[in-house]
């Protein structure tokens, strides 16, 4: 049996777009099973489906943390969970459980997903509203609509979990996304209330290295990324600096770089770096190599093909810092914040 990581993500000869329908080894024959967080009408579940299309046994599941467990323990053979969000940032329940698992268990490619929510109460609902509720990521990026709303909030555990307690409850605002009036007895009560439109989701597909069969992908549009979590058995000015100098040394982006904390010590932490290599380059093997003479410990979370790059990207539109960001144009104001630099020039 093929190592799944070897080879992750790679177009099948003579497999066109079509061969994002199923892919894997089968646990129990026929159709690969893939886990998602679920119930149906998620985003999650949009991304499964886009992921392994209508020929995969696509199961929900309760949460994050399950859908990682069922493919850990065997009972999928791919899991589906949402990665990063380009309002909320990183999803660290699904960072926290590929990194933190004792399992192989690897991102074995990546999708992105539009998102748009609309708003839905019950069709029975004839009196004012008295909640409103979503999964948290939701909530927050709809916050001027909630604001507007002045209603009470709840928190559920996906974005269909609350429509579908809102079709139950006449008196819950529910928002999820678009078209869940098809999925369950509500009906729309606003249209994409998000806060900043054009957002999208990062979805990745979990797989056991030494499990499952490889995806089957159309590498169209698509470009490699390798992520992995490095440990530093030190503390110390610069340590960061250099550890991100042994890939730009060698020409290596780091597309994304995240920390966690390490569980039970205190300011020490795991950083998640991801880069626009292939596992099989020399240069990024060169990397690692000397990151480890250095002391950091390196675990592989994943070589995959993606399209992080690609989806959404409007190379017309000019770069929005965050608001109070101050340029070069705003040496005096910045240097009320940082005076030291007077002394510095």
């Amino acid at each position: 049996m093929r190592r799944a990581d070897a080879v992750c993500g790679r177009p099948a000869e003579g497999m066109g777009s079509a061969a994002l329908d199923g892919g894997g080894e089968r646990i129990r024959g026929g159709r690969p099973v893939i886990g998602f967080l679920g119930p149906e009408g998620t985003f999650t579940h949009q991304g499964a489906r886009l992921l392994h299309g209508t020929a995969a046994d696509l199961r929900a599941d309760g949460s994050i943390p399950a859908v990682i467990a069922g493919v850990a323990e065997g009972r999928y053979d791919f899991g589906v969970v949402p990665i990063e969000n380009t309002v909320e940032g990183i999803v660290t329940a699904s960072l926290d459980g590929i990194v933190f698992r004792a399992d192989p268990v690897l991102i074995m490619r990546e999708a992105s997903v539009r998102i748009t929510f609309d708003a839905y109460v019950s069709v029975a609902a004839d009196t004012p509203p008295t909640a409103v509720g979503s999964h948290p990521h939701g909530l927050a990026q709809c916050t001027r609509y909630v604001s507007r709303t002045g209603l009470p909030v709840e928190h559920f555990p996906s974005t269909a979990a609350a429509v579908r307690a809102a079709a139950e409850r006449p008196g819950l605002i529910a928002i999820g996304a678009p078209g869940l009036d098809e999925a369950y007895p509500v009906r729309v009560h606003g249209r994409a209330v998000e806060d900043h439109p054009g957002a999208y989701t990062r979805f990745v597909c979990l797989g056991l290295a030494g499990g499952s069969e490889p995806l089957a992908v159309d590498a169209d549009g698509l470009t490699w990324k390798t992520s992995v979590a490095l440990t530093p058995g030190w503390s110390r000015p610069g340590a960061l600096a250099e550890l991100c100098t042994q890939f730009a040394d060698r020409g290596i982006d780091i597309v994304s770089l995240a920390s966690r904390p390490l569980p039970g010590f205190a300011g020490r932490y795991v950083f998640v770096v991801t880069v626009d290599h292939d596992r099989r380059s020399a240069n990024l093997a060169r990397a690692i190599r000397s990151l480890m003479h250095q002391g950091i410990r390196v675990k592989h979370l994943g070589s995959y093909l993606s399209d992080h790059t690609t989806a959404g990207v409007d190379a017309r539109r000019a770069l929005v810092p965050p608001p109070g960001s101050l340029g070069l144009a705003h040496l005096d104001e910045i240097t009320q914040v940082f005076p030291g630099s007077l002394r510095a020039v």
